[in-house]
């Protein structure tokens, strides 16, 4: 025990104790990658680095580590001018004191104010970083670093390269939204928008029954304020943008990088490759055509009846074609998600820094951004809405809003699995999966929303079981 004090720290102890003792007795141990040096991994059974506490549980492949856990010990005093349990340096540190300040010591990323924790010392932010940190207001633009390009987040117009923050976000200071003016941008990255074709505006590029399926093929429905017709343009240089579903993290792309005219469109997981990046061209003030980087076909409704809902989405040669020219409007709403527990969707979970919590708030720090998993792109993290620094992750078997370090650990507790609902029918009810631990779910537990290992009883179905609704 005294070797392992020396690895670890008290701190290290305490957590795993309150994190084993919390889960319900599901896991055995915790393994994967802890703290921040070479002995602190291999003493836990990882590999070394600056992720928060994670990884696997023993059953899963971790450490012989476990047991059912001591009693959670009892929160620190952040007053008392001494380094007590749970803090890594005086008053600061860990889940329940302030972070600490560049210099002082640290085990994980969450232990700093900065997110950076190098050889267990806090780091200072800094402009290159891996982290949104100090006056940033987007990751390493905004406030004393270089000026944020649009579709970043900004709190005034001196944030910005443009010169005008609206919103929280820099846009353009003579560009209006929905008119195509010489010399704006067609699509901004890192923005949400909508498409219609020229001759049919009420009706929308949209994603079949809010699937988050790869292969799932885009129709035309009747246009909605609803995620799965939201697309977030993703910027890939040299002119080409990806769309990037709201709900589902995927990418639109040409089927099987089919050379065919008429090949359908469908969403899958991002990579970034040409059949998945789409050229914007002016046709005139208000359209613009979407160019294929795979074959130069162009974005097309298939079939001819565009007022029928559920025409198939497809690459078509026809550029003449009054369905080749779409309306791409900037979207105001549905752009996000909030988690609203299956019985009451009146709360969601929302995060007070680093803190997840479920109550009634309806605001920008209960709205989360859908992007492709920070560890496997097929799946999906959640990004906060309002600092953008911040994903949803798991530690200690409760979800937390912390700083992205950069580490993989905290890439792995930061992934999810969408999955069906485990009660009701309706298509906007998900159960959420940690990709790491394998059948454990985000389940609501009065005001915090945990992790727990699947129980085939109606109570847990229900608190395992969320709305997705677009914000």
């Amino acid at each position: 025990m005294l070797l392992l004090l020396g690895g670890c720290s008290l701190r290290s102890l305490d957590y795993l104790e309150a994190g084993l003792g919390s889960a319900g007795g599901g896991a055995g141990g915790v393994g994967g990658e802890a703290g921040a040096t070479a002995s602190a991994g291999t003493m836990l059974g990882g590999s070394a680095g600056s992720g928060a506490q994670g990884g696997e549980p023993a059953n899963q492949g971790g450490t012989e580590l476990g047991g059912q856990g001591g009693v959670a010990p009892s929160p620190p005093d952040c007053t008392d001018s001494a380094t007590t349990s749970d803090e890594t340096d005086v008053d600061c540190g860990g889940r329940t004191c302030e972070p600490c300040q560049a210099d002082q010591a640290c085990l994980t990323g969450t232990d700093c104010d900065s997110a950076i924790c190098t050889n267990q010392v806090c780091q200072a932010p800094s402009c290159t970083d891996l982290a949104l940190n100090g006056d940033e207001t987007d990751k390493n633009c905004g406030g004393s670093c270089p000026k944020c390009a649009q579709g970043f987040r900004c709190q005034a117009s001196s944030d910005c390269a443009s010169g005008k923050c609206e919103e929280g976000m820099c846009v353009s200071a003579t560009c209006t939204d929905g008119v195509l003016a010489s010399g704006c941008p067609l699509l901004v990255d890192n923005t949400p928008y909508s498409l219609s074709p020229s001759h049919s505006p009420t009706k929308c590029v949209d994603v079949d029954a809010l699937s988050v399926k790869d292969g799932t093929a885009v129709l035309l429905w009747s246009c909605r304020t609803e995620v799965q017709q939201t697309f977030w343009a993703v910027d890939q240089m040299d002119g080409y943008f990806a769309l990037r579903g709201a709900m589902s993290g995927k990418c639109l792309q040409v089927r099987g990088e089919s050379l065919a005219d008429g090949a359908i469109v469908e969403q899958a997981t991002c990579d970034y490759s040409p059949s998945q990046l789409w050229k914007p061209t002016r046709f005139d003030d208000s359209l613009m055509q979407l160019t294929s980087k795979l074959t130069g076909f162009f974005l097309d409704v298939g079939g001819s009846n565009v007022s029928s809902d559920g025409q198939l989405i497809v690459q078509s040669m026809a550029g003449e074609d009054e369905d080749t020219r779409w309306r791409v409007v900037k979207r105001t709403a549905a752009s996000y998600l909030s988690f609203s527990p299956n019985a009451n969707q009146s709360v969601r979970v929302r995060h007070t820094s680093a803190v997840a919590e479920v109550t009634n708030a309806d605001e920008e720090d209960s709205h989360w951004k859908v992007v492709p998993g920070l560890h496997d792109a097929s799946l999906v993290s959640f990004q906060s809405r309002d600092e953008p620094g911040r994903y949803l992750r798991h530690a200690g078997y409760r979800l937390w809003a912390d700083n992205d370090d950069g580490s993989s650990q905290f890439q792995r507790d930061a992934t999810f699995r969408y999955k069906d609902a485990f009660v009701g029918y309706d298509v906007r009810l998900k159960s959420l999966e940690s990709s790491n631990y394998p059948g454990y779910f985000w389940v609501r537990e009065g005001s915090t929303a945990a992790l727990r290992s699947f129980q085939d009883t109606d109570t847990f179905k229900s608190a395992a079981t969320w709305w997705l609704m677009g914000r």
